[in-house]
């Protein structure tokens, strides 16, 4: 299946298209690809916000172990965890299930204790929308 394309043009920093085109050289792809994937990553995430629904998905992090409160205060969505000690941080992925809403409140939650550095991604596994 052939698909159509739009061109337009976007303004990115020089860091950003320097990481971009190194990693379109070290897979062999082309930028347009790896910007695309990453955009429809991001819009599959940013998308399903507008209707309340149940979702079941991950909240990966690198930074220092989740503090016991937010474990607490989130326990109704939390269903397990693991984390691994790396490069002198803690990488943590948050098996996550239920309201939406509370599983992006969790997510505020972490990036509020977090190094300014950390990135925190939420990712979706399967929703259900009610009708």
């Amino acid at each position: 299946m052939t698909s159509s394309k739009k061109r337009f043009g976007v303004s990115i920093p020089a860091y950003v298209a320097d990481q971009l085109e190194l990693v379109a050289n070290s897979l062999g792809a082309d930028r347009s690809s790896i910007v695309t994937k990453a955009l429809e990553e991001y819009l599959h995430e940013d998308l399903h916000r507008d209707v309340e629904h149940n979702c079941s998905g991950m909240i990966i992090y690198y930074g220092d172990l989740l503090p016991g409160d937010v474990r607490k205060d989130y326990s109704s969505v939390i269903r397990t965890m693991c984390s691994v000690r790396l490069h002198g941080g803690v990488v943590t992925v948050l098996f996550v299930e239920g309201s939406y809403r509370d599983i992006i409140l969790l997510k505020k939650a972490i990036t509020r204790r977090a190094r300014k550095t950390t990135i925190i991604r939420y990712i979706p596994l399967y929703c259900s929308f009610k009708r």
